[in-house]
């Protein structure tokens, strides 16, 4: 029988909850009032408060640091910095520009493609220019440019620290990564610069020197051939689980995959992994990131077909599984994929079909996730290939 006490105790919960509620909605859709009584107390307590910022997107959040001293201190503190970023699940997809411009597209929206050309219009100038992407952790940004000036950006907040000066190079084989050491802190800008003796134009005695930025210790360290005989082709290293990964080939003039070199961020030490074995008929090899996994793309000769291969294993026995293939339209362009130098990225499970999203060098394409079968592609003019970019609250200046 429903007596009057749980009646009494229902509409308790009740109003309580739709006065959390329109709380809540407050917060999101202003930032003019103070939640706050007239002798400048809270009316919830701050455990709550916390609770709900926490849930906040991050632009939600910039309005609430204007609202009161006591508010912008608890947003910007590091402890509540970084439960959000772990918390946070609104990612984008930003573009880097071969000039200037950097675009940015929520990453649901890549699978349609009416919303995907509205919002490529969406672009930011980052500190210096040109930018030359390095990589992106954790909502911040980093980049160098000709005057080997190197840059940690949170576009988010609008904040941007300019590194230490070091004594890298830019030479034609420049290679560079950027991650992130969770147990220290610490993020790290890794460039390799691989060196040689030139006579004729033809390069010999092959020399890799690294220089690595830390943060925690804001200083630079150069290493003199920690890689014997080895270049690295993609650009840009994908971070992947504390490991900066990068195709290698045997020398200066093999630009054939070979094998995969990763970065250890936490124990500033190097590995090698071999590839998953396969067919023979094989165009190239291409390296990049399925989801959050580390992925090898096999394209066969024909270029009608990629066998998509996930590292499943990150043990001292690697493990590669062959995850599906997917098939491209007839004559189909596939710009950027003859060159080991370009990297790939695979989304799943972001639309309502279970698609695949394919980001490479200036294109997008989709799958139909049943088939694998390509359905439509979007051309990104004067783009590299994209990459995941998560909003955060990190400030550079305060690394």
């Amino acid at each position: 029988m429903f007596s009057f006490l749980a009646f009494r105790n229902w509409i308790h919960r009740t109003l309580l909850f739709k006065f959390l509620f329109s709380w809540y909605r407050f917060i999101f859709t202003t930032s003019r009032h103070f939640i706050l009584t007239t002798n400048n107390d809270s009316i919830l307590p701050n455990e709550i408060i916390t609770d709900i910022f926490l849930r906040l997107p991050t632009k939600s959040l910039l309005k609430c640091k204007c609202v009161s001293k006591s508010w912008h201190q608890l947003i910007s503190s590091p402890d509540f910095v970084n439960i959000h970023l772990k918390l946070n699940k609104h990612h984008t997809v930003l573009f880097p520009g071969y000039i200037e411009n950097i675009r940015f597209c929520s990453l649901p929206h890549l699978f349609n493609k009416q919303h995907l050309t509205q919002e490529l219009l969406y672009h930011m100038v980052p500190p210096c220019s040109p930018p030359f992407f390095v990589g992106s952790v954790n909502g911040l940004i980093c980049f160098y440019n000709r005057k080997k000036d190197t840059y940690i950006w949170n576009p988010t907040i609008r904040k941007s620290k300019k590194l230490l000066k070091s004594s890298w190079g830019i030479s034609r084989y420049i290679k560079f990564g950027f991650g992130y050491d969770e147990s220290r802190n610490d993020y790290k800008v890794v460039f390799i610069d691989h060196c040689g003796d030139s006579n004729y134009g033809v390069l010999s005695n092959l020399r890799v020197v690294v220089n690595i930025y830390s943060s925690r210790t804001d200083s630079w360290t150069t290493l003199h051939d920690p890689l014997k005989e080895i270049l690295l082709l993609n650009y840009r290293g994908k971070f992947i689980n504390g490991k900066i990964y990068w195709a290698a080939s045997t020398g200066i003039h093999d630009y054939y995959v070979r094998n995969i070199i990763y970065f250890d961020v936490a124990s500033d030490t190097w590995g090698s992994l071999e590839l998953p074995v396969c067919g023979e008929e094989v165009f190239n090899i291409k390296l990049g990131v399925v989801d959050s996994e580390l992925s090898v793309l096999y394209t066969c000769k024909a270029g009608t077909t990629s066998d998509v291969w996930i590292l499943k294993d990150r043990s001292v026995n690697v493990s590669w599984m062959k995850q599906f293939t997917i098939e491209y339209p007839l004559n189909a362009v596939l710009f950027g994929f003859d060159s080991p130098v370009f990297t790939f990225s695979i989304y799943l499970n972001l639309s309502d079909n279970d698609d695949i999203l394919l980001l490479m060098p200036g294109k997008i394409m989709i799958f139909d996730g049943s088939t694998k079968k390509f359905k439509h592609t979007t051309i990104v003019k004067e783009c590299n290939t994209a990459e995941i970019y998560g909003e955060s609250m990190v400030n550079p200046l305060s690394l």
